[in-house]
């Protein structure tokens, strides 16, 4: 089926409703989305061991919004209609940004034009806005997302030093459990069902993730009393990966500066909760070389997205693999990779491909979350340091301590 045919066969999709229990002392929340006249489903997240209280209907409503990229790429209909709540007309513009900026990989790998002006639109119902914006009830610990890469380890270790903090972690994987055991964990699920659409030939393709990640853990954190949610996304997150129909196709939007600065404005009608990233300012290498300062995680850390074999966290062959041993080796060395990965993936004759690709001789970056082109070529300034508007003083201050 071409995105023509399904968004003709399937002009609106629906984001019916929300709903939140407690179920054995975990608080469970589902979200009801439809595309009509054929596919309902249901996404199902749940905070373990985490417990409902009053007014969060306005964070768990916008999880929902968040999640139903994954389910509206099936058929790319260019109505969407959010029945579950109501939308200002500033709201809808950042959603529909995130449709645009934020699907652009999935539009170039599919082949769709999302260049024209009713490419897609978003109608709301109409009923009575939500509260007030949430307050915090005096909290100060912070919220750290841990992904099992290097980047959050970096975070998680420097924050603790001066903070109580929270780590949490999404379906977590054996390394995000050891570096993060006393973590808030969340377990999401994908309807089984749209899975099965994908074998049938519906479109699929890369969503905005992050974007998820962001509303999940602005949850936690109201119910955990964290003041700050903490990412750890770096500075070669602005680099895109292609121009496509005159837009930069970025792997890495919603990691973004540019995504980050938006969703904290839409928030301030939310919650005071502030999002923001750490490592914002920094380089990928830069990182490498503070994670080197932290030997104890050499064996249990992981960024490879592509693992063969359970219980080996690195396959070798992948953008991520090679990324992060050009990161590493300058700080560990040649051998202190090898030690880690089993091989030096750079050297390997059949990532030539994906060297050419991340230093630039093939002109399409890797969409992976990789180092920028310049670092490839080692190219960068070490002592760099880019302004992150959205980071409160006392961050930056313990950051630049570090370096």
């Amino acid at each position: 089926m071409t995105f023509q045919d399904l968004r003709q066969k399937y002009p609106k999709f629906i984001y019916k409703s929300f709903s939140k229990e407690v179920v054995d002392n975990n608080l469970v929340l589902k979200f009801v989305y439809q595309t009509p006249p054929d596919h309902t489903f249901v996404h199902t997240v749940t905070l373990t061991n985490l417990k409902d209280y009053k007014d969060m209907d306005n964070l768990v409503f916008n999880i929902g919004l968040s999640e139903m990229l994954s389910y509206w790429k099936a058929t790319c209909s260019p109505i969407v209609e959010i029945q579950a709540s109501f939308l200002d007309s500033e709201q809808i513009a950042f959603w529909h940004k995130l449709f645009i900026k934020g699907m652009g990989e999935y539009y170039y790998k599919n082949n769709i034009d999302f260049t024209p002006d009713d490419f897609v639109s978003i109608t709301t119902a109409s009923i009575t806005p939500f509260n007030p914006p949430l307050n915090l009830r005096g909290g100060n610990s912070v919220l750290v997302p841990i992904g099992g890469g290097k980047d959050s380890i970096v975070t998680l270790e420097i924050l603790k030093k001066h903070f109580d903090v929270l780590p949490m972690v999404i379906n977590p994987t054996p390394s995000m459990t050891t570096i993060a055991p006393e973590a808030v964990v969340i377990k999401r699920v994908i309807d089984p069902y749209l899975l099965k659409l994908n074998s049938q030939g519906y479109l699929n393709g890369h969503i905005p993730f992050s974007s998820s990640i962001a509303f999940i853990s602005v949850l936690v954190s109201q119910i955990m009393d964290c003041k700050y949610v903490v990412l750890s996304n770096e500075r070669s997150s602005d680099e895109g990966n292609v121009k496509y129909l005159g837009y930069e196709i970025n792997h890495q939007y919603s990691k973004s500066l540019e995504f980050e600065t938006d969703l904290n404005k839409y928030l301030t009608d939310i919650t005071d909760i502030k999002y923001f990233s750490f490592l914002r300012s920094l380089y990928e290498m830069q990182i490498a070389k503070l994670f080197s300062k932290y030997p104890q995680y050499f064996n249990i850390f992981t960024s490879c997205n592509k693992i063969l074999k359970k219980g080996i966290p690195w396959c070798n062959n992948c953008p991520k693999c090679v990324s992060t041993s050009l990161l590493l080796s300058p700080w560990i060395g040649k051998d202190g990779v090898i030690k880690i990965m089993g091989t030096y993936p750079p050297e390997l004759p059949e990532n030539k491909v994906i060297m050419e690709e991340l230093t630039g001789v093939r002109p399409i970056k890797p969409f992976e979350c990789v180092l920028t082109r310049d670092e490839a070529l080692g190219k960068i300034d070490m002592n760099s340091w880019l302004s992150n508007p959205n980071m409160p003083t006392e961050f930056e201050k313990i950051l630049k301590s570090e370096i």
